[in-house]
């Protein structure tokens, strides 16, 4: 026995949401829709992106994760572009610190493959921080990959 599903019989998750509120999906593919704030003020703009980009400047004075808190924290409130950015990179940067120090140790006990692990998942983090930066320039949101959610 057979059960044909209708079109009119999906989940609603299916349902791809009205073009207004989401975005339009690029031509040529079914890639999904992004979110995007069409009347940024610059100010909001430029919060979000010098987040993503501040722990370049904090990596030179070890102060990563300090410096798009301190971002954050002023911004919070006034922005809420600014804010959802400063979430995303907090949460990027603790998730960053704490796997940090899982595979440094597992670099000992594994005779090194944690450490080329450690490696790679800085370039990953590298790479993501800077597609974030030119998201956020371009008024999208942003979600950094294989993260924990921290704040929310």
């Amino acid at each position: 026995m057979s059960i044909a599903i209708n079109a009119c019989e999906r989940p609603a998750a299916c349902v791809r949401p009205p073009e207004t509120a989401r975005g339009t999906a690029p031509r040529g593919g079914s890639a999904r829709p992004t979110l995007r704030h069409e009347r940024l003020e610059d100010a909001d703009r430029n919060f979000a992106i010098a987040m993503h980009l501040s722990p370049f400047a904090g990596a030179v004075f070890f102060l990563f994760v300090f410096t798009p808190a301190v971002l954050w924290l002023i911004c919070k409130d006034r922005y809420a572009f600014a804010d959802d950015h400063g979430r995303e990179v907090l949460n990027m940067q603790l998730s960053a610190v704490l796997l940090s120090i899982i595979l440094a140790v597992a670099g000992f006990l594994t005779f090194g493959l944690g450490w080329l692990a450690l490696a790679v998942w800085h370039i990953v983090i590298i790479i993501a921080q800077i597609r974030g930066a030119v998201a956020a320039s371009n008024g999208a949101y942003f979600r950094y990959p294989m993260i924990i959610r921290f704040i929310t």
